[in-house]
């Protein structure tokens, strides 16, 4: 919703605490609106995570990087 990625999100870099999902190692953060490639850097931040997760028996349906993608886009107003 802020409009931002990580920019080299892993699944190590997502801690949960108190129920609450919490992005860790910043330095990398990425403008998804302003960065004319913002967009991209998202894109492989979910494919990452979403890779991970499918991984861990997450189905397919759920961990699609492309509809995962599409949403957060949505979100931060690209869609």
């Amino acid at each position: 919703r802020a409009g931002y990625a990580h920019g080299d999100l892993s699944p190590y870099n997502l801690l949960v605490h108190r129920g609450r999902l919490v992005m860790i190692d910043l330095p990398q953060v990425v403008d998804v609106v302003a960065n004319p490639q913002g967009p991209e850097f998202l894109a492989r931040d979910v494919r990452v995570v979403a890779g991970w997760f499918a991984a861990r028996g997450l189905t397919a349906a759920a961990a699609d990087p492309a509809d995962l993608t599409g949403l957060l886009l949505e979100e931060a107003g690209l869609r």
